[in-house]
């Protein structure tokens, strides 16, 4: 890493203790080894792409979203949930006689050696030894062989269950999307602690260019509102508002379809999931004359996007996904695959710049009654 006063080389820990550079002696806020590899220029430099060199503004948890992995997650294999039954072995009583037969022998070697051949006592004891070892051996098989038949019968139950376990666990993980692997990522509170208090305790304050989400005071239009905007998504909502994006469009935003006014043109921002689409359906089912624009991030633009597009997986129940996905028909066979994998993409992890000028977009195409989908450029979408 450099040093983001002086960008001297901070290779190694003996460069950079107590986080401070070793040539100018200033602090730095992110230590790398703690912060997944993110440094002060990376982060900096990353609001300033964001916030478009300063005419945009974000809030903290886009760029949270922004140093998110991208792309697909890779499958998981399943694990079975239980260790299947070894079956029992047994020595056959042809090679039980054998060893006997072996043990005997060895025992006749030993006693003539000792009788016959006095002078050969040392070779006679380990010949006897091997003997009766050959004959203990036989000992423990033919026990085992006397309860052979219950040792099967036992093992056959426990054979019985385990494959009893594996179909319900067949039938269980048949119920629920296939297992996505979770990538690593600050949750909203580590990246907070982790990232932007250290950044604070150094700099003063957030990145330049950066509000905090709860800090965005919402503002109502001034005078009779002419547009309604529906987004369900917080962080989409204050940047907005960062961003005077009501009071330039007369915009009221709100979070739920029971606050939409009844007389307004309405604009819906959703996430690409089966719940967001069916968001845009269930507001044009109750207003079928007014004018509604699906700004929203489709399926499409996120497949489109692949390694680009942040990607998300969600494991639930495959009926009720279903169900969700019945009420969308205008899917193409890659959307609905798409989701059905349990997949789905924020909002808020689209890039502010893109996603500001989308937003405004939609509104002049609401204001002028043009309505319907509104497609996201696919070279522009989450980068």
């Amino acid at each position: 890493m450099k040093c983001p006063h002086c960008s001297a080389e901070l290779p190694t820990a003996r460069h950079r203790v107590n986080r401070l550079c070793w040539r100018c002696r200033q602090s730095y806020a992110l230590e790398p080894k703690r912060t997944r590899g993110l440094t002060d220029v990376r982060l900096r430099r990353t609001a300033e792409r964001l916030g478009d060199e300063g005419r945009v503004t974000l809030t903290a948890e886009q760029l949270r979203w922004a140093l998110h992995p991208r792309g697909r997650p890779s499958p998981v294999a399943r694990r079975s949930t239980s260790w299947r039954p070894v079956p029992p072995r047994f020595t056959e009583p042809a090679e039980i006689a054998a060893t006997v037969g072996v043990g005997l022998a060895l025992l006749t070697a030993a006693y003539l050696l000792l009788t016959l051949l006095e002078g050969l006592v040392g070779l006679a004891v380990p010949v006897g030894f091997f003997g009766l070892l050959a004959l203990g051996s036989t000992a423990s098989d033919l026990a085992r062989l006397s309860r052979r038949r219950k040792a099967v019968a036992a093992w056959e139950k426990a054979e019985l269950a385990w494959q009893a376990q594996q179909e319900r666990d067949r039938q269980e993980a048949a119920r629920w999307t296939a297992p996505l692997d979770h990538r690593p990522t600050w949750s909203s509170a580590e990246f907070r602690t982790s990232v932007l208090a250290p950044w604070a305790e150094v700099y003063g304050g957030l990145p330049e260019g950066v509000v905090e989400d709860s800090a965005v005071t919402p503002v109502v239009p001034p005078g009779a509102a002419a547009l309604a905007v529906l987004c369900p998504d917080p962080t989409v909502t204050a940047f907005l508002h960062a961003n005077s994006f009501p009071e330039r469009y007369g915009a009221l935003l709100v979070a739920t379809p029971g606050q939409l006014p009844e007389d307004l043109p309405v604009v819906v921002l959703h996430d690409a999931s089966p719940q967001g689409c069916l968001l845009v359906a269930e507001v044009r089912a109750a207003r079928p004359d007014g004018p509604v624009v699906d700004a929203g991030l489709s399926a499409r633009a996120v497949l489109a996007a692949q390694d680009r597009a942040v990607q998300l997986y969600a494991h639930q129940l495959r009926e009720p996904l279903e169900a969700l996905l019945r009420g969308l028909p205008r899917l193409t066979g890659a959307e609905r695959a798409w989701f059905e994998a349990g997949l789905w993409s924020p909002l808020a992890a689209v890039p502010p710049k893109r996603l500001l000028a989308t937003a405004e977009r939609a509104a002049e195409r609401a204001l002028n009654r043009h309505v319907g989908f509104l497609s996201w450029p696919v070279p522009e979408v989450p980068r």
